[in-house]
């Protein structure tokens, strides 16, 4: 899926590191949307119409903001889809992909799917076998389907890394290293 926000800043030769607040924390909405759409596409579904009218919405927020910014003016009044509504985009999509986690959000109920069932394993053999840090490449060779899940969602410019229920693997960026903690 595209989005129109980035051919807004690339047309007014514009950064996200440009923008106010707002409209940065709706891009990172929807980076963290995206992926969530990445592993629908994976599991070989497709979003609802409903789904996508939702994110083409927040799209259109954004690109409102940055409008704002560019003119200097403040004319979107609109409150930027919150929780409530993020949330439910969120909902929709772990719904949807049904036997894919979406790093979106962890959510309850998640460690009966067979994908999330097997990550969460991987990365607990992993952590008692000892090992607290990785590399991606240690990854790939010990634990193939978190790299998979890493390797398909990941954005440099976001935190990446996987939380389970039980466990998590964050990429610390300064040292290019995922760490692996219980929680």
């Amino acid at each position: 899926m595209e989005f129109k926000y980035i051919e807004e800043l690339k047309n007014n030769g514009l950064s996200i590191n440009d923008l106010p607040e707002d409209a940065q924390t709706g891009i990172d909405q929807l980076k963290n949307i995206l992926k969530g759409l990445n592993m629908l596409e994976k599991s070989g579904k497709k979003p609802t119409q409903k789904t996508l009218r939702k994110i083409k919405a927040m799209d259109k927020w954004v690109c409102y903001e940055i409008y704002d910014h560019i003119n200097e003016t403040d004319s979107n009044s609109d409150d930027m889809p919150y929780e409530d509504e993020i949330d439910e985009i969120k909902d929709e999509l772990i719904e949807e992909t049904n036997d894919a986690i979406p790093i979106v959000e962890e959510k309850e109920g998640n460690s009966q799917n067979k994908l999330a069932f097997e990550i969460e394993t991987e990365i607990k053999t992993i952590f008692d076998s000892g090992i607290k840090s990785m590399e991606i490449e240690t990854i790939k060779l010990k634990a193939p389907k978190c790299y998979s899940l890493l390797f398909d969602t990941y954005d440099p410019e976001s935190d990446n890394g996987i939380n389970t229920t039980y466990y998590s693997l964050l990429e610390n960026k300064n040292e290019g290293v995922f760490y692996i903690n219980k929680k």
